[in-house]
């Protein structure tokens, strides 16, 4: 559908394309260009927009009843910011871009979230429960206490429980003691870390997730969790529509990988990096007091990674699952580094390099059963000594015991890092840290506290407006309702060579493509080359004329 936008731009603006003509009675005097009273030239630019809309319960229930909101006749506190009925919320337009013109954009309108003058909801009948989903993620129990608060005080609700350890809690005889939530049970679980509803990495089986909240009387089930969680949870919404159950079903995103698409953050995404930051930090600290010392950082995910590069300032290697390396090349670079300040910081994403971890640790196996054993150690953040799974054990592992198929990539540099510094007679020490765990359990920071607050009292005003099947998130820093058909694999962001995050992340740690000797790569449509390292080039020779030999970091 098409939307139009004025703008308040630069004078000359309506000679872009796109602009429209003004009627000549308000054009200024000076310029011939409709103004502010500051002289600033306004032009008007048509787009064309898709429309997301959200299902609401009536789509299957057309007979249900309309209810006034109790917010309406509260005299205390005064609350006129109540949403309309076809009230949306656009995308970031980007003018006069030829970049954005060659992506072809798409621009959309979302459904703006907040409370309603109407519900479908009487507080007396509603029986909330909350889920969720996967790993642990900082945010979880600001996200509990808040919806529970707003339940109580805001619409009188007086049921609501927290389902314990995820899909297991519908399943598992010894977990379906929910808890109760009630006020005096969430009054401080914001300052802690960690979860009072407990995490397992369990399936969801949708015939008896339906089961359950059909025989408890569930109406209003709030779904944390990631991608595939939202899968699921949309899939139990659907089957609700199947059986005619009256269940709003409304989900937000909890991801440490930050991939939702279209949202601007997951909840405790802002935390996630601050830990990872002070990972880094901790592992400088012990590699900058050893001779020849190397810290590696293994985090969970790629925009965890880039961010928290960004932010720390202190690695010179970030290695992501998205762009190839070769270790011989980063061991090439690292000893340069090592000679002109005498130590070296590495971060790697978790799943990089997957085959040539395989490929190593098929060798291991393959010397194992020849009789000879290599001692390949753990990381700093768990018991030294471990030994990479076995193929037998591979099968079982965890989608989040921290490895991918058993395969370790930071167990893999280490000792790639010994055995090439060994090879070339340099003392060197290497630490590996796995501070993933101990991210995700961290108390959320003052800035998710907040984002986390609004999430929760939105998704609360989303399901008593009943709406259903709706993700809750900000986008372009407006919080909206996302329909949940629109999240999916094929197009949450990924990581790529060509973007600005990546290149700005370049240019924080000065790195070269670690792809292959002699290979030059150009990564932006700007002539910026990313030369490639050879070892008989100085770290001067990778600096760019004009640099005084420090490190500098540039914005895209």
């Amino acid at each position: 559908r098409p939307g139009r936008v004025n703008l308040v731009g630069l004078r000359g603006g309506a000679d872009q394309p796109h602009a429209e003509e003004h009627d000549e009675a308000n054009w200024a005097e000076d310029g011939g260009h409709p103004q502010t009273a500051d002289g600033r030239s306004v032009v008007s630019v048509t787009e064309q927009f898709v429309v997301n809309e959200v299902t609401s319960l009536q789509s299957y229930l057309p007979h249900l009843q309309q209810y006034q909101n109790p917010l309406v006749t509260r005299a205390w506190p005064i609350n006129t910011n109540f949403v309309g009925i076809n009230e949306t919320v656009t995308d970031t337009v980007f003018c006069n871009s030829l970049r954005a013109q060659s992506k072809g954009l798409t621009y959309n309108q979302w459904v703006r979230a907040g409370p309603r003058k109407h519900t479908f909801f009487t507080p007396s009948e509603v029986n909330a429960a909350i889920v969720s989903c996967g790993g642990l993620d900082p945010g979880i129990n600001i996200v509990v206490k808040e919806i529970t608060c707003t339940l109580t005080l805001a619409y009188n609700v007086r049921r609501a429980w927290g389902v314990r350890f995820g899909w297991r809690g519908f399943t598992d005889p010894a977990a379906k003691e929910w808890l109760e939530l009630t006020q005096e049970r969430v009054a401080n679980i914001h300052k802690e870390g960690g979860s009072i509803l407990g995490y397992s990495a369990d399936t969801c089986h949708v015939e008896t997730v339906l089961n359950v909240l059909e025989e408890r009387g569930i109406n209003q089930l709030y779904v944390l969790g990631n991608v595939e969680s939202c899968r699921a949870a949309s899939e139990v919404q659907l089957g609700a529509v199947k059986r005619k159950l009256k269940l709003s079903v409304i989900f937000i995103p909890k991801s440490i990988e930050n991939n939702f698409p279209f949202i601007d953050k997951c909840i405790g995404f802002d935390t996630v990096v601050q830990g990872a930051v002070d990972a880094i930090h901790r592992v400088l600290l012990a590699a900058s007091s050893v001779q020849g010392g190397i810290g590696i950082v293994k985090l969970g995910s790629g925009f965890m990674c880039l961010n928290a590069v960004m932010a720390s300032g202190d690695a010179d290697v970030c290695l992501l699952k998205a762009i190839p390396f070769q270790p011989k090349v980063v061991m090439e670079y690292v000893a340069k580094v090592i000679a002109s300040k005498g130590y070296a910081i590495i971060v790697v994403e978790d799943g990089a390099a997957e085959d040539l971890v395989k490929k190593w640790k098929q060798k291991l196996d393959e010397d194992a059963a020849s009789g000879i054993h290599h001692a390949v150690g753990g990381s700093m953040d768990e018991c030294i000594g471990k030994r990479v799974p076995s193929y037998e054990a591979e099968a079982d592992q965890s989608a989040f015991s921290g490895q991918h198929g058993g395969y370790d990539v930071g167990q893999y540099l280490k000792e790639t890092a010994i055995e090439h510094f060994a090879q070339h007679g340099m003392q060197v020490t290497v630490r590996l840290s796995t501070p993933e765990w101990y991210i995700r359990s961290m108390p959320a920071l003052a800035s998710d506290r907040i984002f986390c607050t609004i999430v929760a009292s939105t998704a609360v005003h989303g399901a008593f407006a009943g709406l259903m099947n709706v993700v809750v998130g900000r986008v372009n820093q407006r919080y909206v309702y996302l329909p949940t058909s629109i999240i999916s694999e094929k197009n949450r962001p990924v990581v790529k060579e060509t973007s600005r995050m990546y290149n700005r992340m370049i240019r924080a740690t000065g790195q070269p493509s670690f792809q292959r000797l002699g290979h030059a790569k150009l990564i932006t449509g700007r002539g910026d080359v990313r030369r490639a390292f050879t070892p008989d080039q100085a770290l001067s020779d990778l600096a760019q004329p004009g640099d005084s030999g420090e490190r500098r970091t540039f914005g895209v």
